[in-house]
């Protein structure tokens, strides 16, 4: 009745140690098998007749060993990192010692071991094929007291005896002993969770001084891996999840990503708004409203195009033509001239237009009282023009002498001129002369209606050496040589 008590006391703290596990990702492994005690096989080590064909037939030879039925193993594992198990190993049963026929006594064996794998650190830690070298130590009860000593022990060859002593040369029978174990297993998972494993151990009593209560052990045992823990129920184990209490995804570590950014809840400063993970997974703000995210905006508090970094275009000259699309961003203008003022061109442009059939008194270069409206609107024209300069050019047709059409011409270009000064006109900005009927089109035999065409006055904007060549002189060169030429012809 003791042996048996202390039979289920050591099986039982056995299933307590489920403090340990497997494997790193499946926290529990419970084996339960059979085993098998040698001592037969024990007595080849310390023979000096040793024989190793003797000593394989005592090791294998399954006569040699008193095997304990079903459920006389039991094994908690738990791994203590990739290739590294520590577990706890019971047997139990009553086992002979073939080797002195002692006839079966009560055995158990319980104790700590050390499993070194290659799966984890060679290949895949859950491989199907797992094997391991081990060492353990153990307490054992099995009791040699009935056995008196010393004691022969036949010897592998020849007909003789020897005898086994202690280190005294007498030995005592023992109960207890302290025993180290090392050998090797091989694990066969089959699935994930069940499996087969087979485990041989060569078995010692340092403290004895004794080879007696020395043994080799088989055992065989079917192994489930279990508790395996997954609290939020997302297919990630607890021990693989950041975030075991919440259902996550497997490329955040079992976090989740509520607001699908990219950036798990555990990271994102804003888990229920899209955002970058650059920003933390919050959005980028547009403080101005301009469309321009801030961190791209080089004006946040003003809007402005995304063309201009979000800065608003400017103006410079104030003309209500931004500088981007001002060709005069310095100086105010217009913007049907690209932001630069109104061309001198189109102010003479303007001005001729307004001074279209100006009526002077016949024969002279008196302007008539009816084109003082003209004169005043031509002004007005070209006061408008701050800096530019023009040359008033008068037109005949082509009836009369040419020598005096060509004075005519000037006068009233002249008279124009002093008309449009009286008026406001910079005198800086004004020249005059005539080309008398040069260009006039229309024959001198036409009536004086058609003729009407070639009389005009003309507004030009006269700038650079031009001007500057006006200004040395009352009659432009061109016009020296236009009546030279003609004067030449008159003689012939």
């Amino acid at each position: 009745m003791k042996n048996l008590k202390l039979g289920i006391t050591a099986l039982a703290l056995t299933v307590a140690s489920s403090v340990f596990a497997q494997t790193t990702t499946n926290p529990w492994v419970i084996g339960v098998g059979a085993h098998g005690v040698n001592h037969v096989a024990q007595r080849n080590n310390f023979s000096n007749t040793f024989s190793f064909n003797n000593f394989k037939e005592n090791l294998f030879g399954t006569s040699k060993y008193s095997i304990t039925p079903p459920l006389s193993k039991l094994t908690v594992a738990r791994s203590l990192g990739k290739g590294l198990v520590l577990d706890w190993q019971t047997t139990v049963g009553n086992v002979d010692n073939k080797r002195f026929g002692m006839d079966k006594e009560f055995f158990l064996m319980t104790g700590l071991g050390v499993q070194f794998k290659a799966a984890g650190l060679l290949w895949d830690e859950e491989s199907w094929f797992d094997p391991y070298l081990r060492v353990g130590a153990n307490y054992l009860r099995h009791d040699y007291t009935d056995l008196t000593f010393p004691r022969t022990d036949t010897k592998p060859r020849g007909g003789g005896v020897y005898a086994a002593y202690d280190e005294d040369g007498n030995l005592t029978g023992k109960a207890d002993h302290f025993t180290v174990s090392t050998g090797a297993g091989i694990n066969f998972w089959v699935t994930k969770n069940f499996g087969l494993g087979i485990q041989g151990d060569y078995v010692t009593t340092p403290v004895d001084k004794s080879n007696v209560a020395n043994f080799w052990q088989a055992s065989a045992s079917l192994l489930f891996r279990f508790g395996n823990t997954d609290r939020d129920k997302d297919g990630i184990p607890d021990k693989e999840d950041a975030c075991p209490d919440t259902p996550g995804l497997p490329e955040f570590q079992g976090c989740p990503d509520t607001d699908g950014d990219g950036v798990p809840d555990k990271d994102d400063q804003c888990p229920d708004v899209a955002g970058p993970k650059e920003n933390n997974g919050c959005p980028w703000p547009d403080t101005d409203g301009d469309g321009v995210l801030d961190k791209d905006d080089a004006c946040v508090d003003v809007a402005g195009p995304a063309e201009n970094k979000g800065c608003p275009w400017p103006d410079t000259d104030g003309d209500g033509v931004l500088d981007k699309d001002d060709a005069c961003p310095t100086v105010p203008g217009l913007a049907q001239y690209q932001g630069c003022p109104k061309p001198a061109e189109v102010y003479a442009l303007e001005a001729t237009g307004v001074l279209t059939n100006l009526l002077f008194d016949f024969n002279k270069s008196t302007l008539r009282p009816e084109s003082a409206d003209k004169i005043s609107q031509a002004a007005s024209i070209l006061k408008g023009s701050t800096d530019g300069t023009f040359l008033v050019t008068g037109y005949t047709d082509a009836k009369g002498a040419e020598a005096y059409n060509l004075k005519l011409s000037r006068q009233r270009a002249a008279s124009v001129v002093a008309a449009l000064e009286a008026q406001g006109v910079n005198p800086m900005q004004l020249k005059s002369t005539g080309v008398g009927e040069r260009d006039a089109k229309v024959s001198e035999k036409a009536s004086d209606a058609e003729r009407q065409a070639d009389r005009k006055v003309v507004v030009e904007a006269v700038n650079g050496a031009a001007w500057d060549a006006l200004q040395k002189s009352d009659l432009p060169v061109v016009e020296k040589k236009v009546v030279k030429k003609k004067a030449t012809k008159r003689r012939k």
